[in-house]
């Protein structure tokens, strides 16, 4: 009885939410997505650079944002798209990311990027997106990117969601994956406990468990990059440079206007590595060397971490 008292609270507060949605969903269909070019997913691991990709992206003069709300996208028949596809799904997901894209929740709820830890006082990330002068939701979105990677990730396999499938019939959408040094991601995901989001993982695994957890992602981005060419893209933490903003612009068709260059070095500052002990930086090394020899490209990369 007393944890049934205890739910109610978070039962009110889940129908409130639940109830602003429908709200949402009703005003949404106003939006005029039709200058929208491109609708790009995140995927991998939380503590991956995600957040400082959205909100690097989220500088761009046409590029709108919506942070986390898995939780009030995947299960949503109106709007939940990759779980059963249809043209209409997709097109009413995007009018309700932006919707919801310039209010909401820190956190798993969701919303507006600017709510999230980079754009905190610490960090140089508000104070150059003042200066743009840019409203929450931008006047032309050319570019719409939803920053829910690991549920995004883990939905696409427990699902078996056939991608081959939705890219026949959606030329618009594609997928990104920053790659930050993974023993690194490993040692954030045990210290924030989102390792839980890892399927047979909990706060009792292992750095060395997370770790291999982490490359067997990154080669699941290779598989499909192998299948479904131009419609996955990647960069590596040590690629973070002026080149490797154009060609993500170019990915989701953006123009790199030369203030969004500037503006996106000046916020994409990434933490110094941890320190990590011989045992881990050896099965790192040994188990890229084995499992990567498909994917040389992925392989370099990676091994420029260890």
């Amino acid at each position: 009885m007393q944890n049934r008292i205890k739910r109610i609270p978070k039962l009110i507060d889940e129908g409130k939410l639940k109830f602003s949605d429908g709200i949402d969903l009703i005003k949404s269909r106003s939006i005029d997505i039709s200058e929208c070019k491109t609708v790009c997913l995140a995927l991998g691991p939380r503590g991956n650079l995600t957040t400082l990709t959205a909100a690097t992206l989220f500088l761009h003069p046409e590029c709108q944002v919506l942070n986390h709300a898995g939780t009030r996208i995947f299960g949503n028949n109106q709007i939940d798209f990759l779980s059963d596809y249809s043209e209409q799904r997709f097109r009413r997901f995007m009018q309700f990311a932006v919707q919801i894209s310039n209010k909401g929740f820190r956190g798993d709820r969701g919303g507006s990027i600017t709510l999230s830890h980079a754009f905190d006082s610490k960090y140089v990330t508000k104070n150059v997106y003042q200066k743009t002068g840019e409203g929450l939701v931008k006047e032309h979105i050319r570019c719409l990117f939803w920053k829910e990677s690991q549920r995004t990730s883990n939905l696409i396999r427990e699902k078996h969601v056939d991608l081959g499938n939705i890219f026949k019939q959606n030329d618009m959408l594609r997928f990104l994956q920053p790659i930050r040094n993974p023993m690194d991601c490993a040692i954030s995901n045990l210290k924030t406990g989102h390792v839980t989001m890892f399927k047979g993982l909990s706060r009792n695994s292992t750095v060395m468990e997370v770790t291999k957890t982490i490359l067997d992602e990154i080669y699941w981005l290779g598989e499909l990059i192998e299948a479904y060419p131009g419609r996955f893209h990647y960069y590596f933490e040590h690629e973070i440079s002026r080149k490797m903003l154009i060609d993500l612009a170019a990915y989701l068709q953006l123009d790199p206007h030369e203030t969004w260059l500037t503006d996106a070095l000046a916020i994409m500052k990434t933490k110094p590595s941890y320190e990590h002990d011989r045992e881990l930086s050896t099965f790192y090394r040994n188990y890229i060397a084995e499992k990567f020899s498909k994917f040389p490209a992925l392989s370099d990369g990676l091994l420029r971490f260890s």
